[in-house]
Formats: structure tokens, sequence, C-alpha cells
């Protein structure tokens, strides 16, 4: 099948998410993007500038060369978030942000009423690992 390059960029967006378990809310959030444009690229009606493909590529933890080079097919498709491997644990010593556990319970409950599958993400790249 020949693919213009636009529909090829497409298509790995559309299944590099899919195969995360991720909305297009969750993408759009995570590279600084908005949803409606997120779409936009996926249906491939956008002529997508290359800072764009690059804020994709890092909110998927990729190399820009993956959504790039078209072979969906090519590289083993990425991981479900279930099989992935952790992050790396950041050190304990360091200028981190302390939050009280209350707080950030509560913070927790509140965005995960509206904004659950982001919140997952978040916990995920953090290392916890949440099971259904």
């Amino acid at each position: 099948m020949n693919l213009n390059a636009r529909k090829q960029l497409a298509q790995q967006v559309r299944l590099l998410r899919t195969d995360r378990g991720w909305s297009q809310e969750v993408l759009a959030e995570l590279s600084g993007l908005n949803r409606s444009y997120i779409g936009a690229v996926e249906r491939a009606e956008h002529n997508i500038g290359l800072d764009n493909i690059e804020r994709i590529a890092r909110a998927l933890e990729i190399p820009i060369t993956r959504l790039l080079d078209g072979e969906a097919g090519a590289a083993p498709c990425c991981q479900s978030a279930s099989r992935r491997e952790p992050p790396p644990q950041a050190p304990a010593v360091g200028g981190g942000a302390v939050v009280h556990r209350r707080v950030f319970l509560e913070l927790l409950r509140q965005c995960g009423q509206t904004h659950r599958e982001l919140v997952l993400v978040y916990l995920e790249r953090c290392g916890v690992i949440v099971c259904d």
C-alpha cells in the first residue's frame, strides 16, 4: 500500500496512541496540543509541523523517527502500559516538591473524576503499577 507521508504519520500516531490505551485527550494533554488537533492529525487533515511531530513523539516517549518511518509493522509495536518497564526511580535527595499526603490524595481524587486516563498515565510514568 502506497500512502503519502501525512497518512503514514496519521496511522503511526493513532496506532501508538491506541496501543497504549490512551484517548486523544490524553495524548493532547501530554503533548501540549489541542484534542481536536490530535484528531485532525490522525485523520491526516493537517500538514503537521516538525515541532508538533516532536511534541507528539516526546509525549509517546519514542524517537521522532518512529513516527516518521511510516512502517507501522517494521518495529515491534509499543508495549501496552501494563507491560512497559517502569521508569528509573528518581534519587531520594534533591529539590523535589514535597506535598502533604492528604493534599495529594485530595488532588488525585478531584482529577480522577474528570481525567482518569491522565491520572493513570501520570502514575505509570512515576513507576506506580495500577491493576484493574
